[in-house]
Parts: structure tokens; sequence; C-alpha cells
């Protein structure tokens, strides 16, 4: 069978409070704990920041003792290792040296599978970004009679410039040597998963069955099951070129001298697609969205080409309000309990259920003047991500009146967003979790308004009643709307928003 990805353990282990950091990390001069980045097999991983010099690194620190000598190791190796897409010490590991801790550089953007997790599966074009750098890595080791074990999604993390970077070397082992079983379900050959926990003589064909899982995870957004029970590729994505299927299910073959080798996965899946850069965005958090180069937004002049393409995506996309019904539930109780859905359902979507007259007019107005050069070049990428900023605050916080940092003074959204505000602070509910983003698709702008086409985001969140048990879980969910932006003395806010 195929798996989906799951969070939760991600969500879970991010909340483990810094005070139960390892004391030697809380004892070091000038730097301080963060937050807890994970946990693996043998460690805990720490988000440590110096001040001063404004740096941060990942600290790795053992669950056991025999953990630690595992995580020595582990640095030792990679002192001996280079490559753009391999993990690397700090370069303040010297400095930082402690007994039982390993210092690394800190990848911010996440792992991909938390970022499949957050946006779903990958277009073919991204996928050749992620797996063309897993290839290079594994040929790179490979060249030195090593095979890394456990090249799987948590142990794929991005830098802020879209870098993919493998991690975990503490499973990697020389071919020639006995292999200790690692890995992780569903990225693993079926030859290291036998009755003994000693495999010799490890090949390169165990590193190419999980490259061919990473490739077959990122296009459909699923863990490929055991040979015996996986459901062909064709049906999980019917899009996919025949050489891609080809390909990737030859690498998940059960027998290794039938898989094809990394030099022959490196010579075919440069050429399935041009590359391009993964959009990081639903992955990252808050504080560096904004710095994200893969990002850029866009301003006047969008090619009609891909206005068109864009259109044809809203078109596809576009989809009723979940569950909105249950706002005109008379009880206020259920109306409360409609507010996640609402917020799941499109975000500032709400404004298209109590849609004013003049949504369509204003709209048709800025159509109509499309060509027309704007005042001023305006960034509406960081506009947007500042209203989405402040929107998720005030929902966060089920508090009014924040609905003037985001909405235009009498608008219908800022009428419609205090209501529901404050009847879920009323009944002492709370949205734990609740985040909103968008990217900008595209923008027009006339002298008085700004129609800006956006993907709008919302991240998993639970709503909770005033004893903190849950009351409903949302997932993620995405939708393109129009925004109505009307600039004001305080910057631009939103007037209204249609599907």
């Amino acid at each position: 069978m195929n798996s989906p990805t799951d969070r939760t353990s991600d969500l879970l282990s991010t909340r483990i409070a810094t005070k139960f950091a390892p004391p030697q990390l809380l004892a070091l001069d000038d730097w301080r704990v963060i937050r807890h980045l994970g946990s693996g097999s043998t460690a805990h991983v720490w988000l440590l920041h110096n001040a001063s010099c404004s740096h941060y690194v990942a600290c790795k620190t053992p669950k056991t003792d025999v953990d630690a000598t595992t995580l020595s190791q582990e640095a030792q190796l990679a002192a001996g290792l280079h490559h753009e897409n391999l993990i690397s010490p700090s370069e303040l590991a010297p400095a930082l040296s402690t007994a039982h801790a390993t210092f690394w550089e800190f990848l911010p953007a996440g792992s991909l599978a938390h970022l499949v997790a957050s946006a779903g599966s990958l277009s073919t074009a991204q996928t050749v970004t992620v797996l063309s750098a897993m290839l290079q890595v594994a040929q790179y080791l490979q060249g030195l009679q090593i095979v890394h074990g456990d090249i799987s999604p948590r142990n794929i993390l991005f830098d802020l410039t879209g870098r993919p970077v493998l991690i975990d070397l503490g499973a990697v082992r020389a071919t020639a040597h006995a292999y200790t079983q690692t890995g992780s379900p569903g990225f693993t050959a079926p030859e290291l998963l036998g009755p003994s926990n000693q495999v010799e003589g490890l090949g390169a064909a165990a590193d190419v069955y999980s490259l061919g899982a990473i490739g077959w995870f990122c296009l459909t957004g699923m863990i490929p099951g055991p040979p015996h029970a996986r459901v062909p590729l064709v049906t999980m994505n019917p899009n996919l070129a025949t050489d891609i299927i080809e390909l990737l299910e030859a690498s998940l073959s059960a027998d290794p001298a039938r898989r094809p080798s990394l030099n022959q996965l490196m010579g075919a899946v440069p050429h399935w697609e041009e590359p391009e850069p993964v959009d990081l965005f639903p992955a990252v958090g808050e504080e560096y969205e904004l710095l994200l180069p893969t990002r850029k937004p866009l301003t006047q002049g969008t090619p009609k080409r891909r206005k068109r393409k864009q259109r044809q995506r809203q078109q596809a996309k576009a989809r009723p309000p979940a569950n909105a019904v249950r706002l005109t539930s008379p009880k206020p109780r259920r109306l409360v309990l409609g507010l996640g859905a609402l917020i799941l359902a499109g975000g500032v979507i709400v404004t298209s259920i109590y849609a004013t007259p003049n949504v369509e007019q204003v709209a048709s107005d800025v159509r109509k003047e499309e060509q027309v050069e704007a005042p001023h070049q305006v960034d509406f990428q960081a506009v947007i991500d500042a209203l989405a900023k402040a929107r998720s605050t005030a929902w966060a916080n089920a508090d009014a009146s924040l609905s003037t940092t985001y909405a235009a003074p009498d608008s219908a959204i800022q009428s419609q967003d205090r209501d529901l505000l404050e009847s879920l602070a009323e009944a002492g509910h709370s949205l734990d979790g609740i985040r909103m983003r968008a990217t900008v698709l595209a923008a027009a702008q006339t002298a008085d308004y700004a129609k800006v086409t956006v993907d709008w985001r919302m991240d998993r969140y639970t709503q909770r009643d005033t004893a903190g048990d849950v009351i409903e879980e949302f997932e993620p969910h995405s939708q393109n709307i129009d925004l109505i932006l009307h600039e004001t003395a305080e910057g631009w806010k939103i007037t209204d928003a249609a599907p």
C-alpha cells in the first residue's frame, strides 16, 4: 500500500520546552537555546542563537551515552566530506565543542517531508531539482565507497535559497563493512529488511531504491508501499510521462540487480523537465517568509500567457467554501463551530458569502484598466504578506479590534470578521496553530484600487473550547481568490474578496 505523510510528530517535537535542553547547552556562553527542532533515533536536535554575531547553529545531543559515540563518529566523518548538497559541521563547531554535543549548519526552510505535508506533491520540474541534487550527493559518496543508507524526506532539508541538503551522516556506512540496519519505512530497500539486522557488503543499489522512493514521494505526495502491495505509479499520477514511470518503478524493484545504476539515474532525471526552484513558502516559519528569493513579487505587466494560465488554475481550483452552510444556523454555538471551516475554506473568502453588490463592479473596473501604468510600483507580495500575518494574529487572539489592521474601514470583510471574532471570544474558543499565508499570482493597479489574485493558504489548526478540548481539527487548504485592495493613510487594506 501507499501511505500519506504526517506532520503530527514534527509538530509535537517542536513543542518540547527549551528548559529540557541538556545542561551543557544552557551553560554555553553567549548562546541561547531557541527551540527544539526535532528528534531522531539517537539524538535530539536544538536550535541555538548567538546574538552578538547573529549566528544560528543546529546542535545534536545524544539520547544515551552509547549514542554519544555515534554522534562523535558522525562529526568526524562529516569533517572529511565536502559537497554543497551534503550537511556540514558548523564553522563555529570547534569553539562550541562540548561533551556529548555536535554542531551543524542550520537549514531553516524545513524538510522535504514537511514541505509535501504542507503543500502537497511537487511538480515534475521541482522534483528534478530535488532528485538531481540527491543523485549528485549519492554519486559523490559512492566515489568514496560510501552508501548513505537513509535517504528519506525527513533527511532532506532546505536552506533559504532552495538548496536541498542531505543530512544524518550517522546512517552512512562504508560498502565494504558490515551494515547495521537503519532507514525510514517506505524508503528502505527490501533487502535490508530481512530477519537479521546485519547486512554484509551494503551496495549502492540500496541508495538507488531510496532515491526512487524520493522521486515517487515528490510526484505523488505519498510514501511508496512495498513491491508486493504497491499501487502503480500511473494510477497515483496519470499525467506523468512513460519514461518517468518506468525509471522510478525500476528503481523500486525488489531485486537489487534489476534497479538502474546511479549513473543511469543521473543521465535520465535531468531530462524529465527543466528544473525549477522549489516553492518553500508553505514550509518555512513566518520569520523567514520574506527572505525567500524564489518568491518574487509580481507587479504590473504580467504576460497575457501567464494570466491565461493563472485563470485556468483558478477555474480548476475554485470550489464553494466547505461547510459554509454552518454560518446560516441561528444557534450561536454552531456559528462558533463553523468559524474554523469558514477560514479553512479560503481565508478572506468570507466576503464572497456575504458579497456586497459593488465587488464585481470594482473588479470589472480594475480589469478594464489593467494596461494603464500604475501611479507607482508596489511590491504586492510584501503587502499581502503583511495583511495575511495581521489577519492570522487577529484570529489567533480572537481579537475583533485587530480587524482594522488588515481590513478597510466599514468594509464588508471588516464587518463580518468583527462579528465572527466577537462570537469566538464570547464562546471562549481558540484556534490553535491557525496561520494564513498567500502567494501573489497576478496584480493590477489603478489610481484608486488594486486587484490582486492570490493563492490563499491555511496551515493545519485545531479549534478548542474553554477547557482546551478539541472541537474540530482542520487540514491544510488553499484556494485562489481575487482581493480588492484600497490604499489608506495606514497602508493597503482589504476591501473585498471573490473566488
